[in-house]
């Protein structure tokens, strides 16, 4: 991580609403299929899903119930120089003593976000951002270091991916992630071509979940597609407009053990009572995982 204007070195793989970080903060993104880094997109963390077992972050929750400010810490797909308007911190000792042009903004208890134009933020063009990601961390004004703890999160990754031509109703994003990132499942009821599950109701949007593990074994919520209006967690939450999202983390949604991982989800929609092929999307969802 970077505190006094020397390189970040990004010591995880890739995280996040997006693959390869091991993380377990929530962060999604408005719009939800962020894919135009000319586009406006607001990135929103939840800090009450960091690991708080950390003792930096921790601190961080403890500086967030204080009541100080929350600001972004940058440094990809660029990061701006010293004496830069957008600098991460400024002064002789940065770390403590954050910009106060990226302080984020209060959404509700714990929740923050932080509203940009990628190219134009970092000052890189659209292919720059595709290829490096949006990585950052949340801390206070004042994040420590220097001989004190430090004040923070975990380092955060946004992957913005390049726009796809043709896609389904019902996916998974973002399209590749590890089994502790946090995944939306999205579905949007007004492009669906199969006649029984169009103009679905609100509370009539389910899904079947089933994954497989590192040993070859496989876990499912339901045991099958009859009973999965037996668990609540199966069910889609409705957006409006025909939208109907969910969030989870793989291997929380699935109560992996720890010495084991999540290698595949396949995922299918379903209306609530099941009565075969009419009442279900006609593809299954299917996500490779990724490694740490």
């Amino acid at each position: 991580m970077m505190k006094m204007n020397v390189l970040h070195k990004y010591a995880a793989a890739i995280a996040l609403l997006i693959p390869a970080l091991s993380s377990t903060a929530q962060v999604t993104t408005e719009p939800p299929e962020y894919q135009d880094p000319e586009a406006q997109v607001k990135i929103i963390v939840d800090l009450s899903q960091l690991d708080a077992s950390l003792d930096h972050t921790q601190a961080l929750l403890d500086a967030a119930a204080a009541g100080e400010d929350m600001y972004i810490w940058t440094w990809s797909p660029a990061e701006h120089p010293a004496n830069h308007p957008l600098v991460n911190g400024t002064g002789s000792a940065p770390w403590k003593n954050s910009n106060d042009s990226l302080v984020m903004t209060k959404e509700a208890e714990n929740v923050y976000s932080w509203t940009i134009i990628p190219t134009e933020f970092y000052e890189v063009d659209a292919q720059t951002v595709f290829e490096n990601d949006i990585k950052f961390l949340i801390k206070p004004k004042d994040g420590g270091g220097y001989g004190d703890p430090d004040i923070k999160s975990e380092d955060l990754t946004l992957l913005v991916d390049p726009p796809v031509t043709e896609r389904n109703p019902a996916f998974l994003f973002p399209g590749s992630f590890n089994d502790d990132d946090l995944v939306m499942l999205y579905y949007d009821n007004k492009l669906e071509d199969n006649a029984g599950m169009q103009n679905l109701a609100d509370d009539d949007v389910w899904f079947f979940a089933e994954a497989t593990l590192s040993d070859s074994s496989t876990v499912k919520i339901a045991q099958n597609a009859f009973s999965v209006p037996n668990y609540p967690q199966l069910q889609m939450k409705a957006k409006g407009d025909g939208i109907f999202k969910n969030f989870f983390v793989p291997r929380d949604f699935f109560n992996v053990p720890s010495d084991k991982s999540v290698t595949k989800i396949v995922i299918y929609i379903q209306r609530r009572v099941f009565v075969g092929g009419s009442s279900r999307i006609a593809y299954d969802i299917v996500a490779e995982l990724g490694c740490d």
